[in-house]
């Protein structure tokens, strides 16, 4: 897969990324969490479970898990959730790494004054256990809606309310969703964010990917602008923003 980009997208003014694989390397973190869950209580975590759960709030997530995985009745989210969630902490105390070409964007979009903001489906508790190593990410994007925890998103990715709320938090509100540029990796984030009327970069992990994802449909909705294989790949100046300059890594890749 190559990356593709819109030569023709609207006018940027903000940007929002998605947290877990987007700027950090977590998914393959909460795949093992999962899998050492599911073993406890007699079942497996399936490639099927993993897509239908990325990107979705953890509430939300759960209950559709236990009753796929024909655990429904015999386990409750609360019982889930509490093995879950210390397998994740365990890993994400010393595992978490950020993605290539992240610290690169959050800077560069910081240095020209473009707002920024997180939009992830992390609780309070989860992202401040991932983001301990991240510390020089926070003062720059201090916009981070946690749809998790965020009484406001009453329905969490693929719905459209996550990143409604996230523009509506900007200091400076866009002109048009369509101004805003959204990172997402998972299909249930895209959709949540093309639903939202944003422009959307879709940067997915392949493992990650069903092998009849719609690519074509996404790819076939006017907002989608880009898809590509890394942030290292994406080129401010075909999107209208200020080129990377020479101290910060030159022309772009791919």
């Amino acid at each position: 897969m190559v990356g593709t980009e819109a030569a023709n997208s609207s006018l940027i003014t903000h940007v929002i990324f998605d947290l877990d694989g987007v700027l950090i390397d977590t998914e393959r973190h909460y795949t093992t969490a999962n899998e050492r869950a599911m073993e406890k209580f007699g079942s497996k975590f399936t490639r099927e479970l993993k897509l239908m759960m990325m990107g979705r709030k953890k509430s939300e997530a759960v209950p559709l898990l236990l009753k796929d995985a024909g655990l429904a009745g015999r386990v409750t989210s609360e019982q889930y959730m509490e093995e879950y969630d210390q397998h994740l902490k365990q890993i994400m105390s010393t595992l978490t790494e950020e993605l290539p070409g992240a610290t690169k964007l959050i800077d560069h979009f910081h240095a020209q004054n473009i707002p920024l903001a997180i939009c992830t489906g992390s609780d309070s508790e989860e992202f401040g256990d991932k983001m301990r190593k991240f510390d020089k990410w926070i003062q720059k994007i201090p916009i981070r809606v946690l749809c998790g925890s965020d009484p406001e998103v009453r329905n969490g990715k693929p719905h459209p309310d996550a990143y409604e709320v996230t523009m509506g938090r900007f200091a400076c509100k866009p002109i048009s969703p369509k101004n805003v540029l959204v990172f997402e990796d998972s299909i249930n984030g895209v959709e949540s964010a093309l639903s939202a009327g944003c422009s959307v970069v879709m940067v997915p992990q392949r493992e990650f990917l069903p092998k009849d994802w719609p690519e074509k449909e996404l790819r076939s909705r006017a907002n989608f602008v880009a898809l590509l294989d890394s942030l290292e790949h994406f080129c401010p100046k075909r999107f209208g923003l200020p080129a990377f300059r020479q101290r910060e890594g030159g022309e772009c890749r791919g």
